[in-house]
């Protein structure tokens, strides 16, 4: 049954409930810039209605209205735009610090600028070709030298830059674990809040468009799976661990890089064998060059300077012919050419004579740590030689004068053998890159082009991941962004209907005052 006042209250309502919405509207405009804040709606419906005088059953016509109310103020999201956006933004990052990192890589290899390693390989190359043309002339010895030193400075250079590099990955790595640990923590604290307030039976949109926040920043640094129950459970999974349950977390360690997929601590994983990929390549190259199984001929013939075996039949000064396979004396001059096995720049140079007393078996190179493998850390030019340039053993003979053995100085038997290896066909290591045999300079080209045909991949997969992260993210702005143009016109439409039941009141409260106050007055 209405009551006498059922207009006002009515009224008094309407009244409230759009009070509420423009506030609502007020705080999605106060918030049109935050980052991560989902606008907010305000769910409105009709309150219970009465029985107009007369009516026995409330589901007859004849029902009068009470008002309005709000049920809910919800704010507008969709879950699975979130899921998207967060799986394209993990691996978006991903790809921008492998993408990054191969810069840096190529940055220190500087190919194909002309002051790169392979400028200084040429040098290297160019200068035994001068020697080869006068190996006793001081000057070609000394640019020998000089550009085996400087190749060795910057082979030794390349790697101090990729420690360089693997020295900042791994700071940056703890940096984020820390940052992500940060940002789990706080999660986990909000799920206290959220259940809190929604106890209460509020709504904690704020609170949960904080913790979606958090949620997109974790998914820059390592990939997440969002589980939320309709109970209310929440739990997030990051690199295979359960990192948030509810409102406990787990804080991430460094072997968590190992499992995550996508994220920037993926991105840093990958990086780091980006890294040992092409170390192990120029290491490779390295080894190769100084150390590497070759076949070389020698078209003058060649002195031994020890017990060897030749690949071919020779024949001696004395007219003796030895059999492939057969030991040659020690000290037996080779009037034929000759073919021999050998390990390197290293094993040919051992070959030949020195100016200086006609000595031989001299490395060339040697390492820094007495290994036999030769890296890019641990190559240097041999010390001796370093200080006497007469040690660089260019000659494949020497004669006996009244001051002892020497070698002939106009002789460039090994010099050019050592020139002739540059187009020298060597087998590498497979695996490492497409080629597993061919020249140093092949093997070289092959490398700058496996790195750039990875950089280009990498810079592919950033952008086109980028382009797809940032559509997403237009698709998410555009159920949960503010637009000011609708947040007006639901101010306008909420400010009339509030205006219009006050308006509403104040015919009420007239008429309420004419009966009360104006009416009964006869025969006072």
């Amino acid at each position: 049954m209405r009551s006498t006042f059922h207009g006002l209250e009515t009224s008094k309502r309407a009244i409230l409930t759009q009070q509420v919405a423009l506030q609502t509207v007020g705080h999605n405009i106060a918030n049109a810039a935050s980052k991560g804040y989902s606008r907010q709606r305000v769910n409105l419906s009709a309150t219970q209605p009465i029985e107009a005088p007369g009516m026995s059953s409330s589901t007859a016509p004849g029902q009068l209205g009470t008002g309005v109310q709000y049920d809910s103020i919800e704010r507008l999201r969709d879950s699975y735009l979130d899921l998207q956006y967060r799986r394209e933004n993990a691996l978006q990052n991903m790809w921008n610090v492998r993408n990054s990192t191969l810069e840096s890589i190529s940055a220190l290899l500087n190919e194909p600028a002309g002051s790169g390693l392979r400028s200084v390989m040429d040098k290297f190359w160019n200068s035994l070709e001068v020697l080869n043309r006068d190996p006793g002339l001081l000057s070609a010895r000394i640019d020998l030298v000089g550009a085996a030193v400087n190749l060795t400075d910057t082979l030794n250079a390349l790697e101090t830059g990729l420690r360089g590099l693997e020295s900042d990955i791994e700071l940056n790595v703890d940096r984020k674990i820390t940052q992500a640990n940060v940002l789990i923590e706080s999660i986990a604290n909000l799920y206290t809040l959220i259940q809190r307030t929604e106890g209460m039976g509020n709504n904690a949109n704020d609170y949960r468009d904080q913790r979606d926040l958090l949620v997109d920043q974790l998914s820059s640094i390592i990939d997440v799976q969002v589980i939320e129950t309709p109970e209310g459970d929440y739990s997030i999974v990051a690199a295979g661990v359960t990192v948030v349950a509810n409102g406990t977390f787990t804080a991430l360690a460094a072997g968590n890089v190992e499992t995550a997929t996508s994220g920037e601590l993926a991105g840093y994983r990958h990086s780091l064998e980006e890294i040992n990929q092409i170390r192990n390549q120029l290491n490779a190259m390295v080894d190769t060059l100084v150390n590497g199984e070759i076949t070389v001929r020698l078209d003058n013939g060649y002195m031994t300077s020890d017990d060897m075996t030749a690949l071919n039949d020779v024949e001696l000064a004395d007219g003796t012919v030895i059999p492939a396979g057969q030991t040659i004396p020690a000290g037996s001059e080779i009037v034929s050419p000759v073919e021999f096995r050998v390990n390197g720049f290293n094993g040919l140079h051992r070959l030949g004579y020195a100016l200086d007393g006609g000595r031989t078996n001299i490395p060339f190179f040697t390492t820094a740590d007495g290994s036999d493998t030769f890296t890019m850390a641990n190559i240097r030019v041999n010390s001796e030689i370093q200080n006497n340039t007469n040690l660089v053993a260019a000659a494949g003979k020497y004669e006996v004068g009244d001051d002892g053995r020497k070698a002939i100085r106009g002789n460039s038997d090994i010099a050019y053998a050592l020139t002739g290896l540059r187009d020298q066909v060597f087998n590498y290591p497979a695996n490492l890159t497409s080629l597993s045999s061919g020249t140093i300079d092949d093997y070289f080209r092959a490398l700058v082009g496996d790195l750039g045909t990875r950089m280009n991949n990498a810079e592919r997969q950033a952008n086109n991941l980028r382009d797809l992260t940032d559509a997403i993210n237009i698709r998410r702005q555009e159920v949960s962004g503010v637009s000011l143009d609708e947040e007006l016109v639901d101010m306008l439409r909420f400010q009339h209907a509030y205006n219009a039941a006050a308006r509403n009141m104040t015919a009420v409260d007239e008429m309420l005052d004419r009966i009360i106050n104006q009416m009964g007055l006869v025969g006072r």
